[in-house]
């Protein structure tokens, strides 16, 4: 008796770990990119979901940030995902983080998409709050859609968020 529930209780707890990973949100467009930014919002020390947020990549993804008010050489940051989510993510539980769609501009062909999706996000200790885009590249492929590349970058005072990329409630009067 004993040797079967040590035979069942691995089964068990590997079956439970992954009914945590959400299938139904990979299988849209709009499911997979909402999906990426609840997965790194929360409170503050609050532990993120990596191995859910990974199940949303390709393994090879990449995730470019672009900083146009860094120094001309650190501009541009390049990180694998493992690399985000070691360098990235324990700010996000240190400092709590909301992140939330405010626009969703989709081009779609044959089993590829890029997408923008305009976001609002600030961080829950009150020294960050900015507005700017997710360019993600998508493929369908095995009934679901993978990232295959996150870029993102804020808008700056110079360089706002087009209307176009603005639900109509976000979209500034001017």
């Amino acid at each position: 008796m004993l040797k079967n529930i040590t035979l069942i209780i691995p089964l068990l707890i590997s079956f439970l770990g992954n009914a945590q990973i959400d299938t139904v949100s990979v299988k849209s467009i709009e499911g997979i990119t909402n999906k990426m930014i609840e997965l790194i919002s929360g409170e503050k020390d609050e532990p993120r979901n990596w191995d859910e947020y990974r199940n949303l990549f390709l393994p090879t993804a990449q995730k470019i940030s672009i900083n146009r008010k860094a120094p001309p050489k650190k501009q541009i940051r390049v990180m694998n995902l493992e690399e985000f989510v070691r360098n990235v993510g324990p700010l996000y539980k240190k400092n709590g983080f909301e992140e939330i769609a405010i626009g969703l501009t989709i081009n779609e062909f044959n089993g590829i998409a890029n997408v923008f999706q305009s976001y609002y996000c600030k961080n829950l200790i009150g020294t960050y709050e900015k507005r700017g885009i997710n360019s993600y590249q998508l493929v369908y492929a095995n009934d679901r859609w993978w990232i295959a590349s996150t870029t993102f970058t804020n808008e700056t005072d110079d360089n706002k968020i087009p209307n176009d990329y603005l639900n109509k409630e976000h979209q500034s009067k001017n």
